[in-house]
């Protein structure tokens, strides 16, 4: 047996603090941890080869393994709480914390322990946490029944708290745990962490204000006088502190339903978002409807979250909801903007900007033919890049307007993103509706005259490929053309889906230890030189993982589920689905002589295969898709959630259609950055500005559904 300590470095991360104390306590030798539990993190404290991620996952996985070790780690949790404190201390006579009931041993697994119904949930580390929220009457702060007509113009509260699910919860017919215990626990010296709780609404008037609750290790969250500073311990007593946090808000003049959403942050990364309708009267009646449903959630289990950078802003879009959808814009110090679009509004924008995009690299003529408008070395003249920039620029200033349309949320997002970023997107779940952010435009833009070619921000493409802002931003003025005033451009925009139970974001793909493999879904249907120059470019870069081709269902579904590499490719045409036999508002994937992959067959595949190599193995798929005279918005993203729900860490795809050619040097560009150890925001970003020195603005074409942050496992 290893000594056990004092040990040579300090902890990587909270859980190896936490493992080396249950080491040092008299809990390490209770008999219901197993012994190969025992064993596996006595290994794992001697490993010095493992990051912190890498640790936190080998430790939780040995919680999920062996329930013994789940019950001791929680009674010593329990314990510690109470007062538990280094080597030596005894455990309780019983063999349990004072207040803690212990289940019977089998089938226990995170989440299935049940806290006893006579104790403080202050006192159950074993309880699952629910986000709870209530609308209630001011000053007596009593639950107005769900079934109520709220009175026009009268003020009322949101009482919001994380704890016991509550009754009286609008959340609690669909209640969601809120799983805290891979959350970073860095603040008020490490029992727990400060969590940002922000409401918006085009119909209720409220404060434009972030609140702050905070979130212990154990039992629910409280609101505190004490400022939200990461680290600093509070200096709040209990008799300081409130259950709930409230939140005023006003219904609007006129009668009707009116919305508001919630939205759950972690040092501005969005976890979690809830929508609430309501029935407004002119006086308060019965025969109301108040609903609440959690809509979005980033990550079920939130691991790795305190590995994350904080973000300088989030956009959450809603799902549509009759006919309309939601933007919600966040900026670190509070909302910047938040209202409701028509579905015909944005999908027109969208159509319109998108049209443009393909109208930059390929003609379509009267007879379906395609005109190539790049040559043979995908580049243009400066002259036409000043010209596909300009016609871009307009289009991503309509896009601008539609996302912030009075002057002071345009002023706000520009002094929020006026220097580079790192922005997260958050497509509410089952959301059909994708939007080009890369394309944005922020310099004020009229419709009288040409645009002003920005030149010092043009000498800093050529001067630096990984540059992201113009040396003389100060100097934008009315119809500037910089290529920095393109969201795309300036900016990292991350996606991430929604992940589904269990799964939480990604932020490595591939195994480790091992050279990353690309498995390759090609079309026969397409130039087959190009292709073969292609592939031979793609085995040079994947030389030690290799390059596995697959022109038949058949062998890719056999791939997908032996999880043959970290890389997974989609080489060729995208069709229209067949609205006889396939879902509508989708891109078909076409691979081989004519053979068709849908969103559904993905599913089938995922739900009649255990997964478990996927899982382990969290692939990035690229869909470096010829759309065939496809510009519909919504095209990509069925196959974006059908892949994140078996286990894909991230997906890349395009906009538009883009020409084979073009398709193939970005492809073979991006695999290479990704290669080489880059995480997916830095190396899109590069492979735009390559392909910008090159006069060609297709690189904002592609987007990535996935943290910025990703990365290959032993990329070399």
């Amino acid at each position: 047996m290893h000594e056990t300590g004092p040990y040579p470095d300090a902890a990587r991360c909270p859980s190896e603090a936490e493992l080396r104390e249950l080491r040092a306590s008299e809990f390490w030798r209770r008999s219901e941890l197993e012994d190969e539990a025992r064993c596996k993190w006595e290994a794992l404290l001697q490993r010095t080869d493992l990051g912190a991620e890498d640790f936190t996952e080998e430790f939780f996985g040995v919680l999920g393994e062996y329930p013994g070790a789940l019950l001791v780690l929680e009674l010593f949790r329990a314990a510690r709480q109470g007062g538990l404190r280094g080597p030596g201390t005894q455990a309780p006579p019983d063999g349990r914390p004072d207040g803690v009931t212990v289940p019977p041993l089998g089938d226990i697994s995170v989440g299935d322990i049940e806290p006893a119904t006579d104790q403080d949930s202050a006192t159950e580390p074993d309880a699952d946490r629910f986000l709870n929220l209530s609308v209630v009457w001011p000053l007596s702060r009593q639950t107005v029944p769900a079934d109520r007509v709220l009175a026009a113009g009268r003020t009322y509260e949101l009482r919001v708290d994380i704890g016991r699910l509550a009754d009286q919860s609008l959340l609690a017919r669909q209640a969601r745990p809120f799983p805290d215990g891979m959350l970073g626990h860095t603040d008020d010296g490490g029992r727990g962490d400060w969590l940002e709780i922000t409401v918006l609404s085009d119909d209720f008037d409220l404060p434009a204000a972030r609140h702050s609750v905070f979130l212990p290790r154990t039992g629910p969250s409280w609101v505190c006088p004490c400022p939200p500073r990461e680290h600093a311990p509070h200096t709040c007593e209990p008799v300081h502190r409130g259950e709930h946090l409230y939140i005023p808000f006003t219904a609007p003049d006129e009668p009707g339903p009116a919305r508001l959403r919630l939205l759950v942050s972690y040092r501005g990364n969005q976890l979690q978002s809830v929508s609430l309708t309501a029935c407004v009267g002119a006086h308060e009646s019965p025969d109301g409807d108040t609903t609440a449903s959690v809509d979005y959630t980033l990550t079920a289990g939130y691991a790795q979250l305190a590995a994350l950078p904080a973000r300088t802003a989030a956009v959450r879009v809603g799902r549509p909801v009759g006919g309309t959808m939601t933007i919600d814009v966040l900026a670190q110090d509070g909302p910047v903007s938040s209202f409701w679009l028509t579905e015909h509004q944005v999908r027109g924008a969208l159509q319109r900007v998108r049209d443009v995009l393909f109208g930059l690299h390929v003609v379509h003529h009267e007879d379906d033919s395609l005109e190539n408008l790049i040559d043979e070395n995908n580049a243009k003249t400066p002259d036409a890049a000043h010209d596909d920039l300009a016609k871009l620029a307009h289009q991503g200033a309509e896009l601008f307007l539609l996302l912030a349309r009075s002057r002071p949320e345009r002023e706000a997002l520009r002094r929020v993103l006026r220097a580079p970023a790192a922005i997260q997107v958050c497509q509410q779940e089952l959301g059909n509706i994708t939007f080009p952010w890369s394309l944005l435009y922020d310099i004020p833009l009229d419709n009288q005259g040409d645009l002003e070619r920005c030149a010092a921000g043009w000498a800093e493409v050529h001067r630096d490929d990984t540059a992201r802002s113009c040396p003389e931003e100060s100097r934008h003025g009315l119809n500037t053309l910089c290529p920095f005033g393109f969201w795309g451009y300036r900016h990292f925009i991350e996606q991430p889906p929604s992940a589904p139970p269990g799964r939480r974001l990604r932020l490595w793909a591939g195994r480790d230890g091992e050279a990353p493999a690309l498995t390759v879904a090609r079309s026969l249907a397409i130039d087959q030189k190009l292709m073969d120059n292609h592939l031979t470019v793609l085995r040079g870069h994947f030389l030690h993982g290799g390059v596995h081709d697959c022109n038949r269902s058949d062998t890719l579904r056999k791939a997908l589920i032996d999880a043959t590499g970290a890389c997974v490719y989609f080489y060729g045409h995208g069709r229209r689905p067949d609205p006889l036999a396939e879902p509508p508002s989708t891109t078909v994937l076409e691979i081989g002589q004519g053979e068709r992959i849908t969103p559904r067959d993905l599913a089938a595949w995922a739900d009649s295969s255990p997964w478990r190599q996927s899982d382990e193995v969290a692939p990035v798929v690229f869909l470096n898709g010829c759309h065939t005279l496809d510009t519909d918005p919504a095209s990509w993203l069925t196959f974006v959630e059908a892949f994140s729900a078996f286990s894909a860490a991230g997906v890349v795809g395009t906009e538009i259609m883009i020409e084979q050619g073009m398709a193939n040097e970005i492809g073979e560009r991006f695999w290479e950055r990704l290669l080489a150890g880059e995480a997916v925001g830095p190396a899109l970003h590069k492979v735009r500005m390559t392909m910008l020195r090159k006069n060609n603005v297709l690189g904002l074409a592609y987007t990535a559904y996935c943290s910025a942050e990703l990365r290959l496992r032993n990329a070399s």
